[in-house]
């Protein structure tokens, strides 16, 4: 069996020009048509707009995150330096304290336990 083919009407490049296509007999299915693809191209403006501010969202987090890791890495090494024993004898001889000669002793006190 054939199909039945709908009559199709041929449109001159005139008549797009013109908008002709827009008030014809079949102009229903043509804006429903027209009002699909404005509604796509509205989602797919609204969902690029939402990622580009996801995308600058995460490169201010990556700023901050490489901040915080140069001050780690800043107090981490004045840590260190205040660690080592001869910066913190200069400190201590800077406040007229001084090193001993002997080793101090260690007090054992013995634990008595009330009656």
């Amino acid at each position: 069996m054939a199909r039945k083919r709908k009559n199709i009407k041929k449109r001159s490049i005139s008549d797009i020009l013109k908008g002709r296509f827009l008030v014809d007999g079949d102009a229903i299915s043509v804006w429903r048509f027209i009002l699909f693809i404005i509604f796509l191209s509205l989602i797919s403006i609204t969902s690029s707009h939402l990622v580009d501010q996801k995308v600058v969202t995460i490169s201010k987090l990556k700023e901050e995150a490489e901040e915080y890791k140069a001050r780690y890495a800043l107090v981490h090494s004045k840590l260190m330096k205040l660690k080592v024993e001869s910066e913190l004898e200069g400190m201590v001889l800077s406040d007229s304290l001084f090193a001993l000669d002997k080793q101090p002793y260690k007090i054992i006190v013995p634990h008595v336990e009330n009656e």
